[in-house]
């Protein structure tokens, strides 16, 4: 709470020192946005209040889905003139990850402090927040410019996409809500680019994480067992399986560009837990891998050698599968995919390079492939740092207010394409890459 009120006052400050953005009503929204505590499994009742009111605010209908108690799910619906088309989603997610105040953050990371230089700070500035107020403040000025959209638009905002949707997205694509939106196409985050590029994910990596539990005799600290015969032993032995695996593709890695990460695949020893005193040695050690899988790996192949790697590092030692997402297809990124077309048409209006890659992670779009619906995932944070998940996370006010401006053409673009130029069924513009 302290640190709340310290952001607030800080804001105050700054802005009545002259900060030219601190009177922006779209950054003033984004710094309210930021101040809401949405770590993932806390209570979004904040959340859901705050994106009430602003639908209010633009007379726009509003829904909340609950398939798992505590796990609202937001849509906003903005009315085009024919529903019986495809419409356009806008998908982003009102959970953050962690942020650990002594871990060094210079501003309160929910204090959404605008500084002197113009960067706006808070867990969320760049993963995901400042795209969902930017989808907003795009269609309020559309709306505002009583400009005409064909397609109906909906801003769908999700609970859990940061432990991996599984009582926000999975559960909504399987719902009768979300087949009543007949989505032809979703738009779901990207990453910034340091470089003065904007990405566009059109697959996404999907993640594996295992726990691997090895068993071995509990004694005493001073006794001198077989080292395979030890909890421990098994664990290394596993660790050496996987960590070499690791090595081959982290080569792999460094030969690949920054637009195809699906070359190979990650895997990162996450936890290691074990052991109860100094002097007993351990009965149980408990190892956690994120695996982020290639986009040409064979699942079923996969498998089987993850599988044997275990079986060869011992006897006693179990594999537990805490996410086992599919292989998500493709979004055809070529000219005869319309929504891609609109998006190039927008992107060349405004000058905007935006590069088709696939990245080293994965958002909730690998759901909705799998679905059926086409998806892109783009954040117009061109010539910013990577700061996902990070310390002092910020997004320059400056490029906040660019991205409304991208999304606001993007938008106009997408839920204009006259209806003789796309399929009834969105799935003809998903493809399964070869394995």
């Amino acid at each position: 709470m302290q640190w709340v009120l310290f952001g607030v006052v800080f804001c105050g400050l700054y802005g009545v020192n002259g900060n030219r953005y601190a009177d922006d009503p779209a950054v003033q929204r984004f710094q309210e946005y930021i101040r809401i505590n949405t770590t993932t499994g806390g209570d979004l009742t904040p959340a859901v209040e705050f994106w009430t009111r602003l639908a209010a605010e633009q007379d726009v209908p509003i829904n909340v889905y609950e398939y798992t108690k505590g796990y609202p799910i937001i849509v906003l619906k903005w009315a085009g003139l024919d529903s019986s088309l495809n419409s356009i989603q806008l998908n982003s997610h009102v959970d953050v990850v962690p942020a650990d105040e002594s871990e060094g953050w210079t501003y309160p990371p929910f204090g959404g402090v605008l500084t002197e230089n113009g960067r706006i700070y808070g867990r969320g500035t760049q993963d995901m927040k400042s795209v969902t107020i930017q989808y907003y403040e795009a269609l309020s000025r559309i709306k505002a410019n009583n400009i005409t959209l064909l397609r109906d638009v909906y801003m769908t905002i999700m609970p859990d996409e940061e432990v991996g949707g599984e009582d926000g997205m999975i559960p909504f694509l399987q719902s009768e809500e979300f087949s009543a939106l007949n989505v032809g196409l979703e738009l779901d985050e990207g990453a910034p680019s340091p470089i003065p590029i904007i990405p566009l994910f059109y697959q996404d990596k999907v993640v594996w994480q295992i726990k691997v539990d090895c068993y071995g005799e509990a004694a005493h600290g001073s006794t001198f067992p077989a080292t395979n015969s030890t909890a421990t032993g098994k664990c290394r032995n596993v660790i050496d399986a996987l960590l070499k695996f690791r090595e081959e593709q982290y080569i792999i890695s460094t030969r690949a560009t920054i637009f195809d990460a699906g070359v190979y695949t990650s895997v990162n020893l996450n936890r290691l837990n074990g052991g109860t005193a100094n002097n007993i040695i351990p009965s149980v050690v408990s190892l956690t891998f994120d695996i982020r899988l290639g986009t040409r790996v064979n699942e079923d192949a996969f498998q089987a050698q993850l599988e044997q790697w275990i079986a060869e590092a011992g006897e006693n030692i179990t594999l537990t599968y805490i996410s086992k997402n599919p292989q998500s297809p493709a979004t055809v990124v070529s000219l005869s995919n319309p929504y891609w077309r609109a998006i190039n048409q927008a992107a060349r209006s405004l000058k905007v390079p935006i590069i088709p890659i696939v990245p080293p992670g994965s958002t909730d779009a690998r759901h909705v492939r799998l679905a059926g619906v086409p998806a892109f995932g783009i954040s117009p944070m061109a010539n910013t740092p990577l700061l996902l998940h990070a310390v002092d996370e910020y997004l320059p006010a400056s490029t906040f207010l660019k991205g409304i401006n991208i999304y606001e053409q993007i938008i106009t673009k997408l839920a204009n394409i006259p209806s003789s130029d796309t399929s009834p069924d969105p799935s003809v513009y998903i493809v399964k890459t070869a394995l």
